[in-house]
């Protein structure tokens, strides 16, 4: 009878460690990095698209400027104490140009 009990144990054990291993993956993945701005520039400045695209996921929004394609990302950044949205220029598929907005439930 003991036996059984502990090879139940093992069973339960393996079976149920890798459902909440994925379920702490889950939580990790869904939790969005804030950024300072230093951080930021240094992590992302003149790096390729494809790089901002790996770490960041895609923009909040796209959009174009004189030619130049945009990709703004809402509540990425904190920036005198509050959470902004961090905007990033590309020149040639790299990123040549940064700047904050407040977002908007900072603006109220």
């Amino acid at each position: 009878m003991h036996s059984v009990k502990v090879i139940i144990f093992f069973i339960v054990t393996l079976l149920l460690s890798p459902v909440w291993a994925n379920e702490e993956a889950g939580k990790v993945q869904n939790e969005k990095h804030i950024y300072t701005v230093i951080e930021f520039e240094s992590t992302f400045m003149n790096s390729k698209r494809e790089k901002v695209l790996k770490n960041l996921g895609e923009p909040d929004v796209k959009w174009e400027h004189r030619g130049k394609e945009i990709w703004t990302y809402n509540n990425i950044i904190t920036e005198q104490d509050k959470i902004w949205h961090q905007n990033i220029m590309f020149d040639f598929g790299r990123v040549n140009r940064m700047w904050g907005d407040p977002s908007v439930e900072e603006k109220k």
